[in-house]
């Protein structure tokens, strides 16, 4: 299910845990986000095949059926433009693990909702920069 929103991003959250999940898209859809909510990696491809293209991942790993690492190999993740990627999982996974798939940001589970937040809007601000802003004018000060 989507909702619309007032800033314009529009996040995936694939989550297998359907009371987390609920959670998760309740207090993002409160703070103005559009939220897909994708119980499996299999769900979450044919959203991104359907033509749907996030802002934003929010990434559970361990999901029935495929991991969520399939998801980040699939031609339908690279049809969406390979958006950012949250990782939000209960098993530790390694900075090499990580940096190999190009994971942008990782949260273990469990982790407090303004965290969340807060790496989604940093994610979401590095992503998209106010007009007139180079990264050759963030070398100077932080953006």
């Amino acid at each position: 299910m989507t909702e619309s929103n007032p800033n314009g991003s529009h996040l995936l959250l694939i989550e297998d845990d359907e009371p987390l999940g609920g959670l998760l898209s309740a207090h993002l859809r409160a703070r103005g986000y559009a939220v897909t909510v994708a119980p499996t990696a299999e769900a979450a491809q044919d959203v991104l095949a359907g033509g749907d293209q996030p802002d934003l991942l929010l990434l559970d790993i361990n999901l029935p059926g495929e991991t969520g690492w399939s998801l980040l190999r699939s031609e339908a993740f690279a049809a969406a433009g390979r958006p950012p990627v949250i990782v939000a999982s209960a098993m530790s996974v390694s900075p090499e693990r990580l940096r190999e798939f190009g994971v942008a940001g990782y949260l273990p589970k469990p982790f407090a909702l303004d965290t969340l937040r807060s790496t989604i809007e940093r994610l979401l601000a590095k992503a998209n920069p106010p007009a007139g802003v180079t990264p050759e004018s963030c070398s100077s000060r932080r953006c």
